[in-house]
Order: C-alpha cells, then structure tokens, then sequence
C-alpha cells in the first residue's frame, strides 16, 4: 500500500494507518525527522528480522530507536544521560547508551550499546505517541546512499513493506548529531550543536 501525503487529511491518514500497521507486527517506509526509514516495532523480532532480509543489512550491524520522550529511555539503558544531551532532548541528536544486561540476549540487533533518538518532528512523533519505541534504519539497501526520492524508494520496495508513505522528495538534510554517552564524545556533528 503506498499513501502519498499531499494535504492534512492524507497525513492523517497516513499517521493512522501507518500505527495500525507496526502495531500489527508490519514493517514500513516513513519519512522520519531525518530521512526515509523502515520503521517497525523495536520489541517485534520477525518484524526487526525482516527489515534486515529486506535491506540485505549484515545482523550484527546495529539500527537505531526512536523514542517517543526522554521516559523510554530506561526501557534500553540503566545509564543516564548526560547533561549536554538532556538539555537538548527532543532534537535530531543520536545518543550512544549502553543497554541493559537483560536486553542484550532478546533483543538480537542490539550488542553492548543502543543508539536512540528522540525526534521533536510532528509528524513522526504523532506515531511513535501510539507505538512502541520503533526501530528506524534508513530506507535503502545497504551500501547504497540515502534516497531523499520516494519514487526511488517505491521502486526498490513497494513489493517487500506493507505500506510506503510517500511524501515526495524529502530536504536534504545533515544526518543527526551523533553523541556518545559513554565516553562522553561527539561522534558526529549534524544541524544539533554540542
């Protein structure tokens, strides 16, 4: 199913159908804060699975999580989050914590550490307020660049995901600051300054 967004009612539509789809155990491709994303229920392994078979992304390869607020965050991470990061939250910064022991053999994406992000875009906040935290890689198969054009994307995945939501060529934006909360580093600086 492709929804394409061209006006409040469509976004809305989209938003809603897109809830109904993760939290039936789909996998689809959104736009997210940053870039197109397969977005999937983070604690659904078949679905998780099955973003990494569409990809053809190696398994011991993270993926990231989004959040809905700062609260989710101890569902991952016994750590607290540093201050810097903190006075920051929502925003498109990427935060490196290390994950909780009793995760580490449910959750098979995830090793040692968990990146997580805690968008303040409307649109895919809307979605995450009715989900569990999603699992949020970008929509492309691995070792190809980041596709901003959803006609691309319709092409490479229409067949694989239950629903793409197509809202055209995305801006081309600076990937998110990239923190890491561990040894307190900025791993990568994007339009979020540390």
């Amino acid at each position: 199913m492709i929804i394409r967004i061209n006006d409040n009612e469509s976004k809305i539509s989209a938003i809603k159908e897109s809830i109904n789809i993760i939290n039936n155990g789909g996998v689809i491709i959104s736009p997210t804060d940053t870039v197109y994303g397969f977005l999937a229920d983070a604690f659904n392994i078949e679905a998780v699975q099955k973003i990494y078979n569409i990809k053809k992304r190696d398994n011991t390869k993270p993926l990231i999580i989004l959040l809905k607020d700062i609260n989710e965050v101890s569902k991952f991470s016994d750590y607290e989050i540093p201050e810097i990061i903190k006075s920051k939250l929502p925003n498109e910064i990427t935060f490196i914590m290390p994950l909780k022991k009793e995760l580490k053999n449910k959750l098979f994406f995830l090793q040692d550490t968990v990146a997580l992000r805690i968008p303040k875009d409307e649109y895919i906040n809307s979605i995450l307020q009715k989900t569990n935290p999603l699992v949020a890689p970008s929509a492309n198969p691995s070792d190809y660049g980041v596709i901003y054009d959803s006609s691309i994307i319709i092409n490479f995945f229409k067949e694989d995901v239950d629903l793409i939501v197509d809202a055209g060529v995305l801006e081309k934006k600076q990937p998110s600051t990239l923190y890491d909360c561990i040894n307190n580093k900025i791993l990568r600086q994007g339009n979020v300054k540390l």
